[in-house]
């Protein structure tokens, strides 16, 4: 017991709850398939090829789905990214202004996600414009959230 300072207390202590990396993962009540998902992808699509790309942006940011596996999430996010890309340059602010703060957090994630994955990126000058408008109407704020939330679009 000479050296006292290494000696792990917690090991001991069978109530010292230790987490694991199970124990991070987010519960979800419900996980969505792209059956689940279909719907609102074909009205995302039919809002945006009608003109109307506000309802368009601000039925894709609310409630994205998070609890989706990687297949489904990338097809929710080529109808986003088709619907960004039909929105003129003169209307971004108006919709961006538009959107609440929750909302403003989901676009960005949409926006980073884009930017990481080929497709996104040859819609680099778009998705960099919405990311202008985005940060100088709603600040930092949704990017720090975006850095520190586990959940991916």
């Amino acid at each position: 017991m000479s050296d006292w300072r290494r000696i792990d207390i917690d090991a001991f202590d069978p109530e010292s709850g230790r987490l694991t990396a199970q124990d991070l993962i987010p519960p979800y009540t419900t996980v969505v398939t792209l059956a689940d998902l279909q719907p609102k992808i074909s009205q995302l699509r039919s809002l945006s090829s009608s003109g109307d790309v506000n309802s368009a942006i601000n039925l894709a940011t609310t409630d994205p789905p998070y609890s989706a596996d990687e297949n489904t999430k990338a097809e929710y996010f080529r109808a986003v990214l088709d619907t960004l890309k039909q929105v003129r340059q003169a209307d971004i602010t108006n919709i961006v202004k538009s959107l609440d703060s929750k909302q403003h957090d989901v676009l960005i994630k949409f926006l980073y996600k884009g930017m990481s994955i080929p497709e996104g990126q040859k819609q680099g000058g778009i998705l960099l414009t919405w990311f202008e408008k985005l940060t100088q109407i709603a600040g930092v704020t949704p990017v720090v959230h975006y850095l520190s939330d586990r959940n991916t679009v």
